[in-house]
């Protein structure tokens, strides 16, 4: 029974992800989170130390919230996309292909305990930041950013797997309207718009391909020779070819931004590295590069765009 509602919450995370290619689906986060949280309670209650138990947590309360989102009018296609992108790479990753298993330690309550109230934390962390990004709120911001210091000097959650690389990717996420609000105040209507969106995209390429390689360079398997080289380059060409396709975004509806080529190239490029997890687990040395890429992306306009009406 545990094996069917995972099955299902996986293609009903499916549905979120292409969800926004039509004009249904707004009860689908809530049929992944019921169906993942039953799941759950049919499990053994220690079945929550096991990465695949913890998944279930998390997924149930990360869509629980975005289903309360979507039912305040908060976007749809927007929260169903991310939120069922999140929900299949957690799935994936984290949850055992033979199931749940019983394991011979013994785990007390109180333990069971605490890692349910941290994966209820990071699902629910994960639906807010998701919230943040279409429109973000300093008080929660500071709250959420409260919270993640808090988990990581309580639970190490930033140690390289692949629910870390999701958790850093959804903080860029939630907290890139800042900088970009910041910046959209001081810009016009400017010319050379496209030659700004070319060079910032080639600085962030550049950038990405050069911090990655700094990285993985201290990778052991990988030595800093040619083996670096090439798999700085296939890391790149993962991170470029999916902000290629975010630049696509506008024609399926999501044009409400200043600028939204650039905004789509930006969403491309932060998403990949979870995207990278899926095969391979050294996506997490894209993340700086991918978040300064993110800076210049931002601020570009204000240095590449030429005679720009100031807004008032």
């Amino acid at each position: 029974m545990a094996e069917t509602l995972v099955t299902i919450g996986f293609l009903s995370a499916l549905a979120m992800l292409i969800s926004p290619l039509f004009d249904k689906g707004k009860w689908l986060a809530s049929i992944t989170a019921s169906s993942c949280a039953l799941c759950f309670v049919l499990l053994p209650f220690d079945s929550i130390q096991q990465s695949g138990g913890s998944s279930l947590v998390i997924i149930s309360c990360m869509c629980a919230l975005i289903q309360y989102q979507i039912n305040n009018g908060v976007a749809r296609k927007y929260l169903n996309g991310l939120g069922g992108c999140i929900t299949l790479l957690i799935l994936l990753a984290m949850y055992p292909e033979e199931g749940i298993i019983d394991t011979v330690n013994d785990y007390s309550t109180l333990s069971n305990l605490q890692e349910i109230l941290k994966s209820v934390i990071i699902g629910l962390l994960l639906a807010q930041l998701l919230t943040n990004s279409l429109s973000f709120d300093n008080r929660i911001s500071i709250f959420m950013i409260v919270t993640i210091i808090a988990l990581q000097l309580g639970a190490g959650i930033f140690d390289g797997d692949v629910l870390s690389v999701v958790i850093s990717v959804a903080i860029l996420i939630g907290f890139m309207p800042f900088f970009e609000t910041k910046i959209n105040k001081k810009i016009g209507t400017g010319q050379g718009r496209s030659v700004a969106l070319g060079v910032s995209t080639l600085m962030g390429i550049i950038l990405i391909f050069s911090l990655t390689y700094v990285s993985i360079s201290g990778v052991e398997r990988i030595g800093d020779g040619d083996g670096a080289i090439a798999v700085s380059l296939w890391l790149t060409s993962g991170v470029t070819l999916f902000g290629l396709f975010g630049m696509l975004l506008p024609l399926l509806g999501f044009d409400n931004h200043p600028r939204p080529e650039a905004w789509g190239w930006r969403i491309g490029i932060v998403i990949s590295p979870m995207l990278i997890t899926i095969q391979s687990d050294l996506a997490s040395h894209v993340l700086l590069g991918v978040a300064l890429a993110l800076l210049v992306s931002i601020s570009s306009p204000l240095v590449l765009e030429k005679k720009s009406t100031k807004a008032v």
